[in-house]
């Protein structure tokens, strides 16, 4: 079966659009899942540990043009969680923190370790393949290094285990797209 992942959309409704479309032309049958990071918070960090019952306009960038494309399942992000903590809504926790697909494991990635180069570290996994965001630098690791990865090739990912950054639809347009029966991930972009 073949996976459509991306992620950190960020309420950004053309890049998103175009990131759909090009997976409609690539993968028309693949399965759609996304990393979290839907929206966009307006209120940065330092403010949200003290700020609350902020009404939802002043706290995200919500537009139902933007909503009506979000017809796939995610996991949480960062911004979900922060919109949830200071407006008080909980229509932004209704997300998984984690979500399983054929030897894999789905997840934001803010609940890693990031350290000053913002580059994580991985608690112990078990499924093969870990596909995160949060970064929103595509990237692959093998045995906890980044690797950079080469767009539009296949990478067979069958016999190791390996943890993948798809990258952000919000700045670059990336997305990946894993095929379960052939082992396979392909880091997109569109161009």
């Amino acid at each position: 079966m073949q996976y459509a992942i991306f992620g950190d959309l960020h309420s950004h409704k053309k890049h998103t659009e175009l990131v759909l479309q090009h997976i409609q032309e690539v993968a028309p049958d693949a399965a759609l899942f996304a990393l979290g990071d839907l929206y966009e918070c307006i209120i940065g960090k330092r403010k949200a540990l003290t700020a609350r019952n902020i009404p939802l306009k002043e706290a995200a960038i919500i537009k139902k043009e933007f909503e009506r494309l979000l017809t796939f399942p995610s996991v949480i992000g960062n911004q979900e969680e922060r919109i949830a903590l200071v407006t008080g809504s909980q229509y932004f926790l209704q997300y998984e923190e984690k979500l399983y697909i054929e030897n894999a494991m789905l997840i934001h990635g803010h609940q890693f370790e990031w350290n000053e180069q913002f580059e994580p570290t991985f608690p112990q996994f078990n499924t093969p393949l870990v596909f995160f965001g949060h970064s929103h630098r595509a990237a692959i690791y093998i045995d906890g290094t980044r690797t950079a990865v080469p767009y539009h090739q296949s990478l067979f990912v069958g016999d190791r285990h390996y943890v993948i950054n798809v990258g952000a639809v919000v700045e670059t347009l990336d997305w990946c797209l894993y095929d379960s029966e052939a082992m396979t991930v392909t880091f997109m972009r569109v161009t």
